[in-house]
């Protein structure tokens, strides 16, 4: 076991940020904490009521550097990126986005849903390539949730979304070693792991968690020391997700949507996103331009 348990690094509160329309509360990236192993970038989509006509129009953008993990709990979500793949996310299943050496995408509501009032709920994030796989050739894959491990650790509901954990391993393809779960407790129930090497975070999404004498309530995500194992009782129902993995040994640069380990080539993807010869998303010319003055 770890020397330490529930030794918090520190709490991040979300921001609010806004995406053209609805808003996210973006928990990663802090300036005080750049990574969670490979993890950058965390955002979370609050549930959320839109009427007939609204909802998520995130235009085609570019990523490198990275893999996206998409989570969705509540709605549906149309994926369409610049290999041609189209899909349609649904409740519990998986989007897995390799950008490597370049890819673009975009995020909408699907025909099916257009017109009507619906609801979405989600999770998102970017997991840094490790150096030898930056320029990796872009992939894409969807995995339903039916093919996502669900078990039950001492009377937690656990799903593995990505990674491995309790001598289980997610059909997710990732670089590095990490993992990501999801997690769902009855009142008075307690969920304990210890991640060894790995970097921990939770984040409550309902509910609240005692550690000791802490309790923790939604909307705070929450960093434990690197040599701390995780031992958290639930106060209420308690719904979260626990995050983590090997750290790299090299920093990352993160710009707009990129990140890489070079600058030189952040500065590459920008010029080619400028000049039209990113991979582009077919059929869709309405894309994010690059931020002012970059």
């Amino acid at each position: 076991m770890s020397s330490t348990q529930n030794n918090i690094l520190m709490e991040i509160a979300p921001r609010i940020v806004s995406l053209g329309g609805p808003s996210v509360h973006r928990l990663m990236p802090y300036a005080k904490k750049r990574m969670i192993g490979p993890f950058i970038f965390f955002d979370y989509f609050p549930a959320t009521e839109f009427a007939a006509g609204e909802g998520m129009n995130v235009r085609p953008h570019p990523h490198i550097g990275l893999s996206t993990l998409s989570y969705l709990l509540e709605g549906k979500v149309l994926h369409h990126d610049s290999l041609g793949c189209k899909q349609v996310l649904s409740p519990g299943d998986v989007n897995w986005m390799t950008a490597g050496k370049g890819i673009s995408h975009s995020e909408k509501v699907p025909e099916e849903l257009r017109g009507k009032a619906h609801r979405l709920h989600l999770l998102q994030f970017w997991v840094a390539l490790p150096v030898q796989h930056e320029d990796t050739e872009p992939s894409f894959t969807h995995h339903p949730q039916s093919s996502i491990p669900r078990f039950e650790e001492k009377g937690a509901d656990i799903s593995l979304i990505a990674g491995s954990a309790f001598d289980r391993t997610s059909p997710v393809k990732t670089y590095s070693p990490l993992f990501f779960m999801d997690v769902k407790l009855n009142a008075g129930q307690v969920f304990e792991f210890d991640p060894g090497t790995q970097e921990l975070a939770f984040f409550i999404i309902a509910g609240q968690l005692s550690l000791g004498e802490k309790n923790i309530a939604p909307d705070d995500f929450v960093i434990l020391e690197h040599d701390s194992s995780l031992k958290v009782t639930a106060t209420t129902a308690t719904h979260f997700v626990v995050l983590g993995g090997e750290s790299f040994p090299e920093p990352r640069h993160i710009f707009w949507n990129y990140v890489s380990s070079s600058k030189d080539k952040i500065e590459m993807a920008k010029e080619q996103w400028r000049n039209g010869t990113f991979p582009m998303v077919q059929g869709e010319p309405d894309i994010i331009p690059l931020p002012a003055g970059s």
